[in-house]
């Protein structure tokens, strides 16, 4: 019972944290274009608590899967020339972004600053070959400094293992420093008995410093946001199964399986991160698709008609909901 407790705090903590995040980038662009806000609330249904400030309500309402900014204007004309749809089509396409753009600026902010500080880094410089294995039968002596693999720049001991499985066995182009001398070597990778492939070398640990610090955690941060886009894109090309997709059953899942703080602030950075591309994503009621509705706006030059607008947003949430039923199907097989 208690264990059950923990993981609905925090995964109420989490959902709402996020939710509060996006939201709050709506509500500070809107702010900051000077459009009325009508109502800003955490959850969906019955409002729990509300406080009217000037002319927003803030509430807190009985659902905590979710939350909504409410514009002047966003889903009715109207006449107030502070109301959304009185706006100019860029400043309602930043404020439609916002939510999702800070979304991903916090994951990957909380994720660098996590891979900052991960330390046991390793630089590209060879501290020994492995006796007997591809690299020392290259030519790859102490010293050296890898610098890319099949033209692929190599920073991480990550970028080095990836290009090296990547080939599955075929002969990789190295470029290498020796005493400011750039050398291109072939080298042919094993296979060893886990299945993955190797060229056999030691690299040296890298410097625990500052410049080092984020350099490392830098890069770290480029490659985990590369990984969010490439499964967002599988996702469109068959790479990713829809029976893979997760959905608030399944995070719950994931919550509950952390241990310890930094694990918890690291589920959260991911789930962020992720929340963000994919709200982003050109599908209604997405924020992704109404940013193309605006963009067909901008590029008629007229408005579409709000009629047509609400209709493709109903249609595209009967569908969003259909895929949220199917979801947490397969969250609840994943689970029993």
């Amino acid at each position: 019972m208690l264990d059950f407790l923990i993981t609905a705090i925090k995964f109420i903590f989490l959902l709402g944290f996020l939710v509060l995040i996006h939201e709050g980038g709506h509500f500070l662009v809107a702010k900051l274009f000077k459009v009325k806000v009508n109502e800003f609330s955490i959850g969906f249904g019955k409002k729990l608590i509300g406080k009217q400030k000037g002319e927003t309500l803030y509430a807190l309402r009985s659902v905590p899967l979710g939350g909504f900014v409410m514009l002047e204007g966003e889903e009715e004309e109207s006449s107030d020339p502070r109301a959304f749809n009185n706006k100019s089509v860029w400043k309602r396409m930043l404020i439609i972004a916002a939510g999702g753009v800070v979304n991903i600026l916090f994951g990957l902010l909380v994720y660098f600053i996590i891979a900052m500080n991960l330390g046991n880094y390793y630089s590209m410089v060879v501290s020994e070959p492995v006796q007997g294995y591809a690299a020392q039968q290259a030519g790859i002596q102490v010293g050296d400094e890898l610098i890319s693999a099949n033209g692929q720049r190599l920073r991480l001991k990550t970028d080095l293992d990836n290009a090296i499985n990547k080939s599955q066995g075929d002969i990789v182009q190295f470029e290498i420093k020796r005493n400011n001398e750039h050398i291109n070597l072939e080298i042919e990778p094993t296979q060893i008995e886990d299945g993955r492939y190797v060229i056999g070398v030691n690299l040296e640990p890298a410097e625990n410093n500052l410049s080092n610090k984020i350099y490392y955690g830098f890069w770290n941060t480029v490659n985990f946001s590369a990984s969010i886009v490439n499964n967002v894109k599988e996702l469109f090309t068959g790479g990713v199964k829809t029976d893979q997709l997760m959905g608030p059953i399944g995070i719950s899942t994931v919550v509950s399986q952390t241990n310890g703080l930094l694990e918890f602030i690291y589920i959260l950075a991911l789930i962020s991160l992720s929340l963000g591309v994919t709200n982003l994503l050109p599908f209604p009621p997405l924020d992704g698709g109404k940013l193309v509705l605006l963009l067909i706006e901008a590029i008629r030059r007229k408005k579409l008609s709000m009629e047509l607008e609400l209709n493709i947003q109903a249609a595209g949430f009967v569908l969003m909901i259909l895929l949220s039923i199917y979801v947490a199907y397969n969250d609840i097989l994943r689970i029993f």
